[in-house]
């Protein structure tokens, strides 16, 4: 897992992206949170990029121990808490006795 700080910034150009939302930052009543949008945007994007696989291995990586519980409920969102359920309900599952289904 990295360990790096959780408060790093990332940066990229963000060009007529900021320019639209300091203009709506300005006309907006009350104005707008620039970096919870930002954040909010980020994760959905990630999200969509993902196919079943990428959420597969992204779990994987999370119950290895690979990246936090945090990242993993970013990148799956409600889907984290269903793996979970499935996780768990394969392993009782497969621990469960057999036996009176073989007389």
């Amino acid at each position: 897992m990295s360990q790096e700080s959780l408060d790093d910034t990332i940066k990229f150009r963000a060009g007529p992206l900021k320019e639209a939302a300091t203009e709506l930052d300005a006309v907006h009543l009350g104005g707008i949170n620039i970096s919870e949008l930002g954040r909010e945007g980020l994760t959905e994007m990630l999200r969509r990029a993902m196919t079943d696989d990428d959420k597969i291995a992204i779990y994987e990586h999370y119950s290895a121990g690979d990246i936090s519980e945090e990242a993993a409920r970013v990148l799956l969102g409600e889907e984290f808490d269903l793996l979970q359920e499935d996780t768990e309900a394969f392993r009782e599952a497969t621990e469960a006795d057999t036996s009176d289904y073989l007389a």
